[in-house]
């Protein structure tokens, strides 16, 4: 067969070959052992949690070896693109400090010599390298009705006991003569491009990945479709032809394509480009509720996916990207422990430490993690970020909090510029729920709502709590107030010395840590808060007053 003259049959508006973009993308301006590496989401939702994952490994790689992180959006799957999904994606990845430096920002925004970088809007370049394995004789047309061409003998083969798929006998648009192939043409039939694949079904091939080493796999056998009827590139396709042109010298990707590597090794071959490295990522997984499997993360079952829910939760982008750290690579905890106060830009990602195997995506650990993260902040930080949350999600805070910000840097200050900072907030939508006792508008409790403990009377705890009123001084240091604290019970039989409490228990109603304990309860209606000096440093003696001739009222 003539195959330029099929391949201008086929695609007679093309008047350009591969070389021409070649030349058209020259080679970045990058030292040797530097990486360019790309996140590449499709359209059809929300912006993945997994997506971030892959986002922080691609630009951390390509930030430490000054190398390039770009963003390509592979919008050629008309039918799953949700509308306004490609202009969500820059914005989230931003929001998580993932953001890349080239590529697709927005509909309206490209930036970097390399696009278009909307796959949509690359539809000739790939029609191009598309005509170029015609004009090979290394792919050919297909004119089957079904859109991959195997529905009608799939159970055929599965019968046979056979691998499923469109090749060998079964690939029947593969020997079509020219002739059949221009009547179909004529009669305005559609037709797909399949790579005319050259395995055997037993010859294996070798490759290394980064992170896996040297694999094997079957050389593929499959002719799969590679450029659709509407013009369109697939992933196989596309990705070959996008790597190349934008000279991505990794591609970092999900663990899934590891069985596309043999296509992807062999439409290299054809074009007779070099091939970038590999690195394939383990998995994030969940536990499926119905199976009690483990499973990955999907969009389909798994809302919380969503990468703008956690935002939405109130989580601070860097405990998100720490927990995804832990994920990433296997010596990160212990880095951060070695490591407090360093951000964790400092860390070095290094793909021997990176895990093999699927992770649970845990999200108590990933609480654990964020109050850890939020207790490094400094109290400017805290109430900055609580104030943009409140904003979207909490109206009568956010008034409270702008309308009071000296008081609420104080209150946030509280236990924190220490070598053991209190670690009680996770996520920003806890901060109400924690600190509410400091504010008049909230602190609305019931008789019901305190929790006294009932091994004392409240007799005893009233007479307490008068006598701390009286005795209280704001102008007392810490000491000093400790100290009256210690005493205030003793005429009713608590002692003020904790050795010889708990040498005789028998002897005393209790101790002065009681006494502490009926203040803390009566002033914030908890158990545990943070520093009981420094809230009532902050709530003043009238405030104090108030609260406590609450309590002489319900009891």
């Amino acid at each position: 067969m003539d195959y330029n003259k099929l391949a201008d049959l086929l695609f007679p508006e093309i008047d350009k070959d591969i070389d021409y973009y070649l030349n058209m993308y020259p080679a970045r301006n990058l030292a040797p052992d530097a990486w360019v590496t790309r996140v590449a989401p499709s359209p059809t939702g929300y912006l993945h949690i997994g997506t971030v994952y892959q986002a922080l490994i691609d630009k951390t790689f390509a930030d430490q070896s000054n190398g390039v992180f770009y963003f390509r959006l592979e919008d050629t799957d008309s039918k799953r693109e949700v509308s306004g999904a490609a202009d969500i994606m820059y914005p989230c990845l931003k929001n998580f400090n993932v953001e890349p430096e080239e590529g697709y920002f927005s509909s309206t925004l490209e930036v970097g010599n390399y696009g278009p970088y909307a796959q949509s809007k690359r539809t000739e370049i790939y029609k191009t390298f598309a005509k170029h394995l015609v004009r090979k004789g290394l792919a050919y047309p297909c004119f089957c009705e079904f859109e991959d061409g195997e529905e009608d003998f799939r159970e055929e083969q599965k019968r046979l006991g056979i691998q499923t798929g469109y090749y060998g006998i079964y690939a029947r648009c593969r020997n079509l003569t020219y002739e059949e192939i221009e009547e179909n043409i004529k009669a305005g039939k559609p037709f797909k491009i399949r790579i005319k694949a050259d395995g055997d079904g037993h010859e294996r091939i070798v490759f290394k990945d980064e992170l896996r080493g040297k694999l094997s796999y079957p050389k593929n056998f499959m002719d799969y479709i590679i450029l659709k009827s509407d013009g369109t590139a697939l992933y196989h396709l596309a990705h070959v032809v996008d790597d190349t042109l934008m000279h991505t010298t990794c591609v970092i990707r999900d663990e899934s394509w590891l069985p596309s590597v043999p296509l992807h090794k062999q439409l290299f071959e054809y074009f007779n480009l070099p091939m970038p490295k590999y690195l394939h990522t383990a998995q994030i997984l969940t536990i499926d509720k119905t199976t009690g499997n483990a499973r990955k993360v999907s969009k389909r079952y798994d809302p919380w996916a969503d990468s703008r829910s956690f935002l939405e939760q109130g989580y601070p982008k860097e405990s998100i990207i720490e927990y995804l750290l832990t994920i990433i690579n296997s010596n990160f905890e212990t880095w951060r422990l070695q490591n407090p106060t360093l951000p964790y830009t400092d860390f070095k990602l290094t793909v021997d430490k990176m895990n093999k195997s699927g992770a649970q995506f845990d999200h108590d650990k990933l609480k654990f993690i964020s109050k850890n993260v939020i207790s490094r902040f400094t109290n400017e930080r805290v109430y900055s970020d609580v104030l943009e949350y409140t904003k979207n999600y909490d109206k009568e805070f956010y008034e409270i909090l702008l309308n009071n910000k000296d008081y609420s840097l104080k209150m946030f200050n509280i236990e924190r510029n220490n070598n053991k900072p209190r670690k009680d907030i996770s996520v920003w939508g806890d901060v109400r729920g924690l600190y509410y006792y400091f504010f008049d508008e909230f602190f609305n409790l019931k008789k019901e709502d305190y929790c006294f403990d009932e091994n004392f009377s409240m007799e005893d705890i009233k007479f307490i709590l008068n006598e701390y009123v009286k005795t209280y001084s704001e102008k007392d240091d810490k000491e000093a107030w400790f100290n009256k604290i210690k005493h205030l019970g003793e005429d009713l039989g608590f002692a003020s010395d904790m050795k010889e409490y708990k040498q005789n228990k028998e002897n005393y109603k209790g101790s002065y840590a009681d006494v502490s304990g009926f203040i803390r309860m009566a002033l914030t209606g908890e158990k545990n808060t943070p520093d009981l000096y420094d809230i009532c440093q902050l709530l003043t003696k009238e405030k104090i007053k108030e609260r406590i001739e609450k309590i002489n009222k319900l009891f």
